[in-house]
C-alpha cells in the first residue's frame, strides 16, 4: 500500500512548472532589471551625448576670432548646461530624481561638465586630444571641447552579494568647429600685405595672419591705400590680387558680370576657397568699373539694368569735355604716372605717399593729401577730423587716440550726407553725382537704392589670402581648398586702372572679420559650427 503511494506521489506532476516558475523568478526578475538597467544607461548616455553636442555647437559657434570670442562661447555653453537635466536613478526604489548638468566659467570644481577651447585637433579621431592643441587665446580657438564628468546612475538590479543595489558612472564629450562662409563677396582674393615675400613657412602664415589682424584692430590700416596688381597665379605676393571662381560658369564674361554685381552665385567658405585660374585681368576693368557709371566692352548694353548702377558718389579725377564725363571707359586727367591733376580735378585718397608691396604698392600710413582733395574737389578748407568722423567713422574702436586726418572712407560718407558736397563741381567739371542718360547710367533712379539696404557699390567684399604660402602647397592653381585668413570690407578710392596688360586695384581696407574687426562686415558672413568628435 506504501509503496503504491509513493509511486503515485512520485509520478504526479501536477503543479511541476509552478514550482520551476518559483525557482526561475528570481534569475527572470534579476534579468529584466538589469535589461532595464541597460536600456536607462543607454538613455542616459544619449540624452548625456545630445546635451554635450549642444553645448560644443554653441561655443563653436561664437569661436570667431574676436577678443571676446571665448567669453561669448562659454556664455552660450552656460545657457544651455543650466537647462538640463537627466535622470540620475533616484535613492532606494525611487527614480523620480535627476542629475542637473552645470557650466559656469572658471569655477571647475562645481560644474558638472569640462569646457576646453582648442587651435587643432588630431586627424586621426582615435588620437587623444594632446593639452598642446589647448588655447586660451581668442585669436587661436577654432574648437569647442566639452566634455562631461562622469554621471552616476544608480542600478535597479542588485548586486548579488548583500543585495544592494550600486551606481555606474556615465560620461561623454563632444568637439565642434568654427566655420564661416561669407556671401555676396565680389569673387576676388587679395593677398596678405603682411605676409613675408616667398613665405612657405606655416609659422609665417600663423604669423602673417595674426598682424592682418593685430595691425587693423590698433588702427594701423586706418586711411592707409593698398594698390593691388592682377598676378598669375604662379607667383603672387603681397601686392597682388587674384579671382574665386563662380558657380555660374567659365569664362571672362562671367567672371566680369559677377564682379559688376557682386553677386557670384555662392557663399564662400574662409578654410575651402576655390581660385579661378587664367589670364582674365580685363574683367576687373569692365565689371568693377561700372559701379563707377563706366559701360565698356559687354556692359554698354547694361546701363539701364539696376544691378549695374554706379554708386551715388563716383568723384574721380575722371575726364570731361565741355563739363561732361565719358561713361565708356575710365580715363583719368593725370600729371605723369600720378592719377589727378589739382588745377584740374583729384580723386578720393590722392597724394599718398606710396611705397613697393611685392607687386604692388601700400602707403606708410593715413598720409593722403586731404587738404588739397577737398579744395580741389568743395573749394573750401577741409573739415576738421571731428567733424568728418562725426558723421561716420571708421576707425577701429579698440585703436588708441585719434586719427591725424580722416580716411578717404569716412571722407566719401560724409560727402554723401551732404547732398551740396556730391554736387559740387572740380575745375575741370567733374561732380561726384553719377551722370544720367545718353551714354550713361539709364536704369531706376539711384534714391530707390539705399545703402543700408542694397550695399554700397564702391565697397567690395573680397577673401585675404596668405598667398605665398597658399602657392607653395599648390593651392592657387584651382579646385583646391585654399584658405582665406580673413574676409575683408574694403573701399575702391578710385576705379580699377589698365596699365598696359595690367589691372590694379586701389583700395582702402575698412573692415575685417575675426580678431580686431568692427562687426560691420559680419552681414555678409554665414557663421556656422560642426561637430567633428
Amino acid at each position: 500500500m506504501l509503496s503504491r503511494v509513493v509511486i503515485r506521489f512520485w509520478n504526479d506532476h501536477r503543479g511541476y512548472v509552478i514550482a520551476l516558475t518559483l525557482i526561475a523568478m528570481p534569475m527572470l526578475l534579476g534579468f529584466s532589471l538589469l535589461v532595464i538597467d541597460v536600456g536607462r544607461s543607454s538613455n542616459l548616455h544619449t540624452d548625456l551625448q545630445n546635451a554635450v553636442d549642444a553645448m560644443a555647437l554653441a561655443g563653436a559657434r561664437e569661436l570667431d576670432g574676436r577678443d571676446d570670442a571665448i567669453t561669448r562661447a562659454q556664455t552660450a555653453i552656460e545657457k544651455i548646461a543650466n537647462s538640463a537635466a537627466f535622470s540620475g536613478g533616484g535613492t532606494g526604489m525611487s527614480l523620480g530624481s535627476n542629475s542637473s548638468v552645470t557650466y559656469e566659467a572658471g569655477n571647475d570644481a562645481g560644474n558638472t561638465v569640462t569646457v576646453l577651447f582648442l587651435k587643432s585637433i588630431p586627424a586621426d579621431d582615435d588620437t587623444p586630444i594632446p593639452a598642446s592643441m589647448e588655447t586660451t587665446e581668442p585669436s587661436e580657438a577654432s574648437y569647442a571641447w566639452v566634455i562631461a564628468k562622469p554621471q552616476a546612475m544608480q542600478t535597479i538590479f542588485p548586486i548579488p552579494v548583500g543585495f544592494n543595489r550600486d551606481t555606474i558612472n556615465i560620461a561623454a564629450d563632444a568637439v565642434a568647429v568654427y566655420h564661416a562662409s561669407a556671401c555676396d563677396v565680389t569673387p576676388i582674393f587679395i593677398c596678405n600685405p603682411f605676409e613675408p615675400a616667398g613665405n612657405t613657412s606655416e609659422s609665417a602664415n600663423a604669423d602673417a595672419a595674426a598682424a592682418l589682424h593685430t595691425n587693423f584692430a590698433a588702427g594701423n590700416l586706418y586711411g592707409r591705400q593698398i594698390e593691388l596688381h592682377s598676378t598669375a597665379s604662379s607667383n603672387p605676393g603681397p601686392g597682388n590680387f587674384g579671382f574665386l571662381r563662380t558657380p555660374l560658369g567659365n569664362g571672362a564674361s562671367v567672371l566680369a558680370e559677377a564682379l559688376a554685381t557682386g553677386n557670384p552665385g555662392a557663399c564662400y567658405t574662409q578654410d575651402n576657397l576655390d581660385t579661378e585660374t587664367g589670364a582674365v585681368a580685363g574683367p576687373v576693368e569692365d565689371g568693377v568699373n561700372t559701379r563707377f557709371g563706366f559701360y565698356s566692352s559687354s556692359f554698354n548694353k547694361a546701363k539701364g539694368d539696376y544691378r549695374y548702377r554706379p554708386a551715388r558718389n563716383v568723384r574721380s579725377a575722371r575726364t570731361t569735355t565741355k563739363g561732361k564725363p565719358g561713361c565708356d571707359t575710365y580715363t583719368p586727367v593725370m600729371v605723369g604716372d600720378v592719377v589727378g591733376d589739382a588745377t584740374q580735378a583729384l580723386p578720393l585718397g590722392y597724394g599718398a605717399a606710396m611705397s613697393s608691396l611685392s607687386g604692388g604698392k601700400i602707403s606708410s600710413g593715413n598720409n593722403w593729401n586731404y587738404s588739397t582733395y577737398w579744395n580741389v574737389a568743395q573749394g573750401t578748407a577741409a573739415p576738421s577730423v571731428s567733424t568728418v568722423l562725426s558723421n561716420y567713422s571708421s576707425y577701429p574702436p579698440q585703436a588708441t587716440g585719434t586719427p591725424n586726418q580722416p580716411s578717404a572712407y569716412d571722407v566719401y560718407r560724409y560727402e554723401l550726407a551732404n547732398p551740396s558736397l556730391i554736387n559740387h563741381a572740380s575745375a575741370n567739371g567733374e561732380t561726384g553725382k553719377p551722370t544720367t542718360g545718353g551714354q550713361c547710367y539709364t536704369g531706376p533712379d539711384l534714391s530707390n537704392y539705399t545703402a543700408a539696404e542694397y550695399g554700397d557699390r564702391r565697397e567690395i567684399f573680397a577673401a585675404i589670402v596668405n598667398c605665398g604660402y597658399e602657392a607653395s602647397v599648390d593651392h592657387l592653381n584651382g579646385h583646391k581648398a585654399t584658405r582665406a585668413v580673413a574676409f575683408a570690407r574694403m573701399f575702391l578710392t578710385k576705379p580699377a586702372i589698365k596699365d598696359s596688360s595690367e589691372r590694379y586695384l586701389s583700395l582702402e581696407m575698412i573692415d575685417i572679420t575675426g580678431k580686431g574687426g568692427r562687426g560691420t562686415a559680419d552681414e555678409f558672413l554665414r557663421e556656422e559650427a560642426e561637430l567633428v568628435r
